[in-house]
């Protein structure tokens, strides 16, 4: 039988998969009760009873103690801390100490103007489903460096709103053959329209149309298809999708 050191060593390696994080439960059981329960209640889904409670007060601050001074924020998901905010400089150079101590599958970066050529080298950019750069002022350029970076095969979610991003980044990363998974991104607040936004509200709350950008079109026939250009995303409400939803 797996030690809970092995179990958690096969989880930083795969963070996806979820039976290794029910298995790690059944192997702390013994040793840590709280957060054997507080991984198994967020698994199953199922909102806290007052106990539940209790045990995610006493395991959460915890739970990324190795490295809590490093991050800026932290948020627990499937039992670990997979959520995780940090400055720009912070992940360049310890991004690789964090991720070898936390499961981490979304990333939010904060003060990255300027920085993106080395964010995009980090290599531990290639264990996150979901990068968020949102107010983040990179321009075209970062995105450009971003598209070009070896480490985002498996990124479905990518956060841009704010950013500064015009037609060259959006072009920049509709090329990129680098983001194979990629399934979203939200470029709203930026100077072009590129992806596919709802017009009107129904008595349901969908939108009455939807609209597809000219350039969003064009980069759409010239590049795809691609998953992120698609014109589902305009039928959501305001066209927005949480990154764990695609």
């Amino acid at each position: 039988m797996a030690t809970p050191a092995e179990l958690y060593a096969a989880i930083l390696a795969d963070p996806d998969d979820l039976d290794l994080r029910r298995r790690y439960a059944d192997a702390i059981e013994a040793t840590d009760p709280d957060h054997a329960a507080v991984i198994r209640i967020d698994l199953a889904g199922t909102r806290p009873d007052r106990a539940a409670a209790l045990r995610y007060r006493r395991v959460v601050p915890r739970l990324a103690a190795p490295v809590a001074d490093l991050l800026v924020d932290w948020k627990v998901r499937n039992g670990l801390v997979e959520l995780v905010t940090m400055t720009a400089r912070t992940f360049v150079e310890h991004g690789a100490e964090v991720f070898a101590h936390l499961p981490v599958r979304h990333l939010t970066l904060v003060d990255a103007a300027g920085l993106m050529p080395d964010v995009a080298g980090v290599a531990a950019l290639g264990r996150l489903v979901a990068l968020d750069l949102s107010d983040n002022p990179i321009g075209d350029d970062g995105v450009a460096a971003l598209a070009g970076s070896p480490h985002l095969g498996r990124l479905r979610w990518l956060g841009l709103a704010n950013c500064g991003v015009g037609p060259a980044g959006a072009e920049a990363l509709a090329a990129s053959r680098k983001l194979p998974a990629l399934r979203y991104v939200e470029l709203w607040g930026n100077p072009v329209e590129v992806v596919a936004k709802g017009v009107g509200q129904d008595i349901d709350g969908r939108p009455v149309a939807v609209e597809m950008p000219p350039l969003g079109r064009e980069l759409n026939d010239r590049y795809g298809p691609l998953p992120w250009l698609d014109i589902q995303w305009g039928w959501r409400l305001l066209g927005v999708a949480r990154w764990d939803e695609v």
